[in-house]
This record gives structure tokens, sequence and C-alpha cells, in this order.
């Protein structure tokens, strides 16, 4: 695969596969536009002796244009912590190539083409995580990989040698285009989490006999929110042919209930977040841009619109780790599952079954609150308070990724005790309020409910008594992040 490099029509999927080893190329109409609007440059100083003139005095006048890119890109590589994972410097990379290409930069075809260049050659630079207020661009990671890019750090032999100009410079590292592709990158995998969630849900639904009032179309519909029709829509799909979910069952907890409601948020929130990370990715993240051969200074390099964005993803998506978690609750509890054994197993005294999972669950779906806090509430001022006022966006994205990471393993888990719970449906194995054993007729499943059961049960066995349980978590986690429980295998 191949994705073109455009300045428009970059997706959040298109990122996703760059991040993951697609090859990129530059478009020709985005190097000619980029050509004209270099040539359109106005004379006079440049950009950043200006600006490096203005935080240090004279001190640029006695460096020559090449010592002055040096220093200040160097002068940037500020950042601290654990480095980003290569597949995250690759969508930056990419990210901030289309920003480029643009053409509002003043940026010659060089400045992104290098970049690429790389991409196709997988050259990955060494980028710490931390350091970037995603205010006047994410400087410092930006700045990490812009040092190779220019060669001031050793690159592989077969990277042309490149030297910027000096608006290209601050080009390379002045908009959030990390902000950007870690929020793309986390979006794929939260709309993956969310399809599994579904899924899971309809083997819930169908191992406890919930009723179908409450993914009725004529319900959802009558509500008009979009995310919750299209659960509904999605959960009759999954349990089309069910013997157990039906309109005579009564009222279901909410945690089963309102499934469309609770997960539907996401559903639209996740579309809301998409359409601004890729506005971004395909918008002018620069300061100053090139405009009819003129310079105007603006504030396109703020990240507020995406850490906005990714904070109120990070809200939606809580409810979906914390509605998961009480329906996996549901299932370990005898007295809430309709007849299932506690902890699904047969049992009792020592066998724990499996209680711990609920444990884990609940220690993920707490972590999952307190990365849901919003980052972009805060801002502290930097450069002398001529940056006044920032976005934190670069925290609300890596607490975003940290948090489908424990939604993953959550939604995971449900998919584990559905199946468990539906196979002892299947074996017509029964208690009673005081857990004791009675009689019941085996269950027949839902066709597509079914084949998720097969899904599960080709990675994680059924359970007889106490195992490890680790082997079966870590299994049930990849079957979310490969999309595996949806019949494909995908990069996570």
């Amino acid at each position: 695969m191949t994705v073109t490099i455009s300045g428009e029509g970059l997706t959040c999927q298109r990122l996703h596969s760059i991040a993951h080893g697609a090859a990129v190329v530059l478009s020709a109409d985005a190097h000619a536009r980029m050509q004209a609007n270099v040539d359109s440059m106005p004379d006079g100083p440049s950009i950043l002796e200006e600006k490096r003139h203005w935080l240090v005095g004279g001190f640029a006048a006695e460096m020559s244009p090449d010592e002055l890119c040096r220093t200040f890109i160097l002068g940037h590589c500020a950042g601290v912590g654990p480095r980003l994972p290569d597949p995250l410097v690759r969508a930056t990379m990419a990210a901030r190539a289309n920003v480029l290409a643009t053409a509002t930069t003043g940026c010659r075809p060089v400045a992104a083409e290098v970049l690429l260049e790389m991409l196709n050659a997988n050259v990955v630079p060494v980028v710490p995580s931390q350091g970037s207020v995603g205010a006047a661009g994410d400087l410092a990671p930006l700045a990490h990989i812009a040092r190779v890019a220019c060669g001031y750090v050793a690159r592989p032999a077969g990277i042309t040698p490149y030297r910027p100009s000096s608006k290209e410079a601050l080009a390379l590292i002045n908009g959030i285009s990390m902000t950007a592709a870690l929020g793309a990158v986390a979006a794929v995998r939260v709309r993956r989490v969310l399809d599994a969630a579904i899924a899971a849900a309809a083997m819930t639904m169908e191992a406890v006999g919930a009723g179908a009032d409450c993914i009725d179309d004529r319900v959802v519909r009558a509500r008009r929110h979009p995310g919750g029709i299209e659960v509904a829509t999605r959960l009759r799909a999954w349990l089309k042919g069910s013997d157990q979910v039906r309109y005579d069952r009564g009222a279901n907890a909410f945690s089963i209930r309102a499934t469309p409601a609770v997960m539907g948020t996401l559903v639209d929130e996740l579309s809301a977040t998409e359409t601004v990370l890729e506005r971004e990715l395909n918008g002018a993240g620069d300061n100053p841009l090139l405009m009819d051969g003129e310079w105007l200074e603006g504030g396109n390099f703020h990240g507020a619109p995406v850490a906005q964005a990714l904070d109120s993803l990070k809200t939606a998506l809580a409810q979906l780790a914390t509605v998961s978690e009480r329906r996996t609750f549901r299932l370990t509890y005898g007295q809430l599952s309709k007849g299932l054994p506690s902890f699904l197993v047969r049992g009792t005294g020592l066998n724990s079954g499996f209680m711990l999972t609920q444990y884990t669950a609940a220690s993920l779906a707490s972590e999952c609150k307190g990365l849901a806090h919003p980052a972009s509430v805060d801002t502290i001022p930097t450069v002398q308070h001529h940056e006044d006022h920032v976005s934190m966006g670069p925290i609300a994205a890596r607490m975003l990724l940290e948090m489908v990471e424990c939604v993953a393993d959550i939604v995971g888990i449900e998919l584990l005790l559905a199946a468990q719970a539906l196979d002892l449906r299947m074996r017509g194995i029964a208690f009673d309020a005081d857990g004791h054993p009675v009689d019941a007729a085996p269950v027949r499943l839902a066709p597509s409910v079914d084949e998720l059961h097969r899904r599960v049960r080709a990675e994680i066995p059924y359970w007889e008594d106490d195992e490890v349980l680790h082997p079966c978590l870590a299994s049930a986690g990849r079957l979310v992040r490969t999309a595996r429980i949806l019949g494909k295998d995908l990069d996570w």
C-alpha cells in the first residue's frame, strides 16, 4: 500500500497504515504548489532571524544561516520520558509532511520529501514522549525528528543530505503534528475496541437472556441520537435468530438495557473527534503562513481544537469501560446472571473461577476514570509569558492511548466471560438462587453470536476448573486489539 501525501485527504486510517509501514509519496500537485508558494516569498530578513533576534538579541547576527538553523533545532530537542513507539513516530512524521504539503508554510518540496524518504527507508528517530505543551506546536518532539531529517545527528547511508532554509527549520517543528498523529492512531484503536465491545455486549445479552425491547428500532429512533441507533442496529444484527433475547423478558439492568445509549455516545463522539483530527491533519498548522506573497502571523499552532476533542473522546471511552465492567460483574454473580453459577464455574469452596477477572476489570475501569481527566483544562504560561496560553494537547493524546489499552482489556474480559457463560447455557448447566444445580435445557445460540463464541474458543478453551488467568486475559485482549474477534487480523 502506498499513501499519497498531498496536503489533503489524509485520514486517521491512512495515517495508521503509514504508522505500520505503508509507503508514502508526495503528489506532483503538492510539489508544484509548494514550489510556487516558496517562489512567492517576499524579500527581507528571514523569519527565523527575526524570531531568534527577539529571543536572544544580537546573538543571531553572529551566526551563518546554516548555524542559525542548526542551533534553533538542536536547542528545541528538550524532550524527556520514555521514547515514543516507532509507529507513533512514523505517524508524526507523515502528519508533519502533510502539513508542509498544504503549500502555505513557505517550505520547498524537499522539506516534505526528506520526511517521506525517511519513512520509506524506515529511518525512525528516537523521540522522547514528554515535553510538549501543544501550543507553539509540539516543539520538542518535532525537533527530535528534525535533527535527524537535517543531518544534525548521524543518519543511515542512502538518506539524501538536507539543509533547511530559515523558514523550513521553523516549520519542521511549529505545529501540533505529534498531538494530531497520536490522536489519529488512538482513534483507529478506539473504533476497533468499540466494534469488539458491541460484539461482546451481544454475547452478554444472549448469555443473560436480555429483553429485546431495548434494541427495538422504534425505541432508539424515537430518541434521535445517531450513535444509539447504530449500536442498536448492530446488536440486532448480531442477535438475529436468537431464542434467548426476546420481547417477553422484561426490563434488564441499565448496563444491558441502556447499552445503545451509553455505547452510542462513544459512536457519536468518535465520529466528531475523527472530523476534528482530519481537519488538523490536512490543515495549515504552522506559523507564520505565506499567503499571496505575504507573511501572516496567526495562531494555527495552538492545539486547543484537538486537545478538546481528545478529552471529550476520553470521557465517552470511560463510559464504555464502566458499562462493560458492569456487565462483566453481572456475569460473575449468580443472583444477577439468571441461573449461571457464580464466577462461571461449577466448583465451590477454593474454586475462584473467573472471580479475579472482575477484579482486573474493576482496576482497569478505575484507571480509566483517572485518565479521563481533561488535560485541556490546564494551562501554564511559557516563554516569558509570550506563550501565555497553551493546550496540553499532547498529554490528552498520550492519556487517550493509555486509556484505550485499558479498555481493550476490559472488553476482552467481557468476551472471555460471555463465552464461558454461553458454554454453560449450551451445556444446560444452571443453578437456583441458593446455588444448587437445577435442570435446564441446553440453549441454541443466534448464528452470529455462535460465530463470535467460536472465535473466542479458537484461542481460549472452556474452563472446567481453576487455572492461571493471565494467559487467557492476554489472549482475550489480543482478540480485541487485532480484531480477530471480528474475523480479521490487523495491526494495533
